[in-house]
C-alpha cells in the first residue's frame, strides 16, 4: 500500500488520471524524468487507476462474477515477481476491496461457482487453432472429421428441420443424440483464396471472406443468437426482437450486437483495427473491458474502428460499398492504404506480394476499384494502372509489386 498511496492521496495525480491537461500532463512527465525508479509504478498505477471510478461500475450479476474470478486470478498468479507485478497484485487487493463493497458479496454468497463451466467454454480460443492454409473450405460438426468442399464459392444452409445443405445439392443429416442437451457448435473454416456463404437455422445469412472463421450453433436455443468470428463476414440477420443477434470477434473485448439488419465486421488478427459497417437497420458495437461496458450505437453508412493498440472505438460516415462489395469479388477504395489493398489481395487469391524499392509504401494511399473476379495478373495489372508501379511474376504464388 505504501507504494501507491502517496499517488492516490495525492489530487493533482487523480486530475492527470481522470483529467489530464498540458500542465498536469507536463508536471508527470519532468516527475518522471526526475524520478526514473518510479516511472514503472507510476505508469502500472494510472493503468490500474484508470479503469476504476465507481461511476462506471454498472454491470449485471453474471459480469460481476467474472470481475471477482479475474481478480483473484490475479492476486493469486505467481507469475512475474518483480516490482511492477507486486503493486499489480496489491493494487488489485485493493480494487477487490472497492469493487466488493460497491457491489455487495452477496452474489456470490447466493450463487456460489455452481455456472464456473460458463467462464472455461470459450469458443472464440478454438478459433486460433485451426488454420487457414488448407487448400479446402472445412466444415467441422462439433468435435467430428471435418468435411472438406472444393469449390471457390461454397454455400451451406441450415435448415429449421435440422439438416445441412451443402452447395445446394448435398443434404447431410447430422447426428442429433445429444439433440436438447448441449448446445452443439460447428466451425467454419475459408482458407485465403476461398469465400464461402451461410445460411444459419434461423435465416440469417452470413458471407464470409478469405482467411476467416466462423463459429456458430446448428440451432440458436438460449435467449440470444451468438456467433464467433476471427477474419470477416457480411451479416443479413433475420429479425427477432425476443433473440439479439451477436457477434464476438477473435478480440474477445469487441462484440456487435443487433435485432435484425445487415452490416460487414472485418476482425484480422493481424490487422490492427477492427471494423465494423453498418448498411441497414441498426446495430450496438460493444467494448468491454473488467471493469465497465462501452456501448456504441451506429446509423447505417457509419463505420465503427476499434484499435487494438489504443483500444478505442472511433465513429465517421463512409461509403460503405469500400467495405461490403467485396461479397459480389469486388474491391473499392478511397485514400486506402496500399498495404491494406495488397493484404486483402493477397487473402482473396491466396498469394504472397512482396514490395520492392519501395520504403515509403506505408505512406501511400490510393483510390480506384478491382474487379477481383479476374485473374491474379489482370488485377495486378490494373492496380499498376492506379498506382503506376510496377509487378513481377515469382510464381504462381509470389508476385512483386516495384
Amino acid at each position: 500500500m505504501e507504494l501507491y498511496s502517496k499517488y492516490i492521496e495525492d489530487d493533482s495525480f487523480l486530475s492527470w488520471v481522470y483529467n489530464p491537461t498540458p500542465e498536469t500532463t507536463g508536471f508527470w512527465q519532468d516527475y518522471i524524468l526526475k524520478n526514473p525508479k518510479e516511472k514503472e509504478i507510476i505508469y502500472a498505477l494510472k493503468e490500474i487507476l484508470g479503469n476504476i471510478k465507481p461511476e462506471d461500475v454498472k454491470l449485471s450479476e453474471k459480469e460481476k462474477e467474472e470481475i471477482f474470478i479475474k481478480l483473484l486470478t490475479k492476486i493469486d498468479s505467481k507469475k512475474k515477481p518483480s516490482k511492477v507485478f507486486n503493486l499489480y497484485k496489491r493494487a488489485y487487493k485493493y480494487v477487490a476491496i472497492l469493487i466488493l463493497a460497491i457491489i455487495g458479496v452477496n452474489v456470490f454468497i447466493n450463487k456460489g461457482f455452481k455456472n464456473s463451466n460458463d467462464f472455461n467454454f470459450d469458443p472464440i480460443s478454438e478459433i486460433s487453432l485451426d488454420s487457414v492454409v488448407n487448400a479446402n473450405t472445412q466444415l467441422i460438426f462439433g468435435s467430428a472429421e471435418p468435411l472438406l468442399l472444393d469449390e471457390k464459392k461454397s454455400l451451406i444452409e441450415y435448415t429449421r428441420q435440422g439438416n445441412i445443405i451443402i452447395n445446394e445439392k448435398d443434404t447431410i443429416s447430422v447426428d442429433t443424440e445429444n439433440e436438447g442437451k448441449i448446445l452443439l457448435f460447428n466451425k467454419l473454416i475459408v482458407p485465403f483464396g476461398k469465400r464461402s456463404k451461410v445460411i444459419l437455422s434461423d435465416g440469417s445469412i452470413v458471407h464470409l471472406n478469405a482467411g476467416t472463421k466462423f463459429i456458430f450453433p446448428k440451432k440458436f436455443k438460449s435467449n440470444d443468437r451468438t456467433v464467433f468470428l476471427s477474419g470477416e463476414a457480411f451479416f443479413e440477420v433475420a429479425s427477432n426482437k425476443e433473440k439479439p443477434f451477436i457477434v464476438k470477434t477473435i478480440e474477445d473485448k469487441v462484440s456487435v450486437e443487433v435485432l435484425g439488419t445487415k452490416f460487414n465486421v472485418s476482425a484480422y488478427p493481424i490487422d490492427s483495427d477492427i471494423l465494423t459497417v453498418l448498411t441497414e437497420g441498426k446495430v450496438v458495437v460493444s467494448e468491454k473491458n473488467i471493469f465497465r461496458t462501452q456501448k456504441t450505437i451506429l446509423k447505417p453508412g457509419q463505420l465503427a474502428t476499434w484499435n487494438k493498440n489504443n483500444e478505442s472505438i472511433d465513429v465517421e460516415d463512409v461509403n460503405t460499398d469500400n467495405y461490403t462489395l467485396w461479397t459480389s469479388g469486388l474491391l473499392y477504395f478511397e485514400s486506402e492504404s496500399i498495404i491494406n489493398i495488397v493484404r486483402k489481395i493477397e487473402r482473396f487469391y491466396n498469394v504472397k506480394i512482396v514490395f520492392e524499392n519501395l520504403p515509403d509504401a506505408k505512406n501511400i494511399n490510393v483510390s480506384g476499384k478491382l474487379d477481383l473476379n479476374d485473374k491474379i495478373e489482370q488485377t495486378l495489372e490494373n492496380l499498376t494502372i492506379t498506382t503506376e508501379f510496377k509487378f513481377e511474376i515469382i510464381n504462381d504464388k509470389k508476385y512483386v509489386l516495384k
